[in-house]
């Protein structure tokens, strides 16, 4: 039996939409990457109350649920080399910490000429599924004045 089965949340969301939960779905790579993507956005787009200085204190906290989703970036500029990479840096540290099917993970920002009103990132990883294993790339787009993240896999092949 080949594919890949839905997640624990994938299922509970099926059950309550009134699919038939005897029926085991099967999914090929590229509707699992679709999931992947789908996953990464609500990652992405849930907010972290807890800053890294004060979860310093509790180091197993750092681990947990209370570490859920990103930073704030509303204070950082863009023009900043240095905030450019801490929010590159935001992004994997996060996906690593949350999202357990990705491994090495790198994220960059893709500055456009003419791209006003939206913030592309480039996210290049692992996928690792069971025994199978195959290089994924992502793009995240930042509509900054909703600050909601657009995850789509990428049209470009993954970098291995």
């Amino acid at each position: 039996m080949k594919g890949y089965t839905l997640g624990l949340f994938d299922k509970l969301m099926a059950g309550s939409t009134g699919t038939s939960n005897s029926v085991v779905t099967r999914l090929s790579l590229e509707e699992m990457k679709d999931v992947v993507a789908k996953d990464l956005e609500s990652l992405l787009n849930t907010r972290s109350v807890m800053s890294e200085t004060t979860l310093s204190h509790y180091p197993e906290c750092s681990k947990s649920i209370v570490t859920y989703g990103l930073n704030d970036f509303a204070g950082l500029s863009l023009s900043s080399a240095n905030d450019r990479n801490y929010i590159c840096r935001s992004l994997e540290q996060t996906i690593l910490r949350h999202e357990p099917r990705l491994r090495n993970v790198r994220a960059s920002l893709e500055l456009e000429d003419g791209s006003t009103n939206r913030l592309n990132f480039a996210i290049a990883a692992l996928l690792v599924l069971k025994m199978e294993q195959e290089p994924v790339n992502f793009d995240a787009v930042l509509q900054p004045s909703s600050l909601q993240y657009t995850i789509t896999k990428a049209r470009r092949h993954a970098r291995t």
